[in-house]
């Protein structure tokens, strides 16, 4: 699971990209359009991969949102925010592809994309997996 991962490293970083693009667009209040156009493309994209594709994005997606400790700071001066903890890793990749994809292998391949699309933080966490994982 971990060579495929490593496979598609590339495939993980350009949806990344798309993501930015979105929050850019976004930020800068650019026409509903675009930021539409650009999340068709994020959509196409996640819909393009197979069931193992989405199977190994959405297990780094897990090591990145799970692995780590985080620590929440809630009404802040600006607004909410929370920093990484970043604990020790015990496990090795395989180990940490392994616990992460437990419950996942009985997702459908539909079922694995609608989880990637519908999450707002896929970037975010993939950045963060990606990076425990060595990718």
């Amino acid at each position: 699971m971990i060579l495929l991962a490593r496979e598609l490293a590339g495939r993980m970083r350009a949806l990344i990209a798309i993501e930015s693009e979105i929050a850019d667009a976004t930020h800068r209040q650019e026409e509903e359009q675009a930021i539409r156009e650009l999340e068709e493309k994020r959509s196409t994209q996640i819909r393009s991969f197979t069931r193992d594709e989405l199977l190994v994005i959405k297990t780094v997606m897990n090591v990145g949102r799970c692995e780590r400790g985080y620590r929440y700071y809630a009404n802040s001066e600006h607004s909410d925010y929370y920093e990484i903890i970043h604990l020790p890793i015990e496990l090795n990749e395989h180990e940490l592809m392994q616990k992460y994809s437990y419950y996942l292998v009985h997702k459908t391949e539909r079922e694995l994309a609608d989880r990637i699309e519908y999450y707002t933080a896929v970037s975010e966490q993939l950045k963060e997996g990606m990076d425990i994982l060595k990718i």
